[in-house]
């Protein structure tokens, strides 16, 4: 790193960079789309440092989401990644360890998994999602629901009733 970063900046790069990596793929569900993604909300917090730095993390992720919906909205199409060999090969904090549940959230249309992250992951209200999206909040909470009933019965068999229940626990620590 450069020595010009401000002070924090480089020790919150070097602790938050695979976080952040991940994150995004969790959204995008590719790894290339991931980087660019982190990498761009690495140089939005860098370009802020001193206005947030102590919310820069929650930014950084914001900066993600919003990026990703917008690139979402230019291409209109699905970005799916069926190998899972594309997952980054050690745990990168929150890393969905069950392999039905990824194949699940894979299988869902991209606007439908970045609702499902950043409501059940990341604890959005819908009315925040909508807001990043650019969205109604009924759209949200309706394209949620659908989300769900697609993850329920691609789950099925395993008794699926809360599927915040069945995904949050196959998180590890934050």
């Amino acid at each position: 790193m450069s020595s010009s970063l401000p002070d924090g900046a480089e020790e919150f790069i070097k602790a938050h960079l695979e976080a952040l990596r991940r994150y995004a793929f969790v959204l995008t569900g590719n790894m290339a789309d991931a980087d660019d993604l982190a990498q761009i909300a690495i140089v939005k917090v860098w370009e802020r440092w001193d206005e947030l730095s102590e919310y820069a993390y929650a930014y950084a992720k914001r900066v993600i989401a919003t990026r990703n919906v917008s690139r979402w909205r230019r291409t209109r199409r699905e970005l799916l990644t069926a190998d899972s060999d594309s997952r980054p090969s050690r745990d990168l904090g929150k890393e969905i360890r069950d392999p039905q549940m990824w194949q699940a959230l894979q299988e869902l249309d991209q606007f439908d998994r970045m609702v499902v992250v950043l409501h059940v992951l990341d604890g959005y209200t819908f009315g925040e999602i909508a807001e990043i999206a650019r969205r109604p909040q009924g759209t949200v909470s309706s394209r949620y629901s659908r989300a769900v009933a697609k993850l329920r019965e691609r789950l099925e068999g395993r008794r699926v009733v809360d599927i915040d229940q069945v995904l949050v626990p196959q998180l590890g620590p934050s």
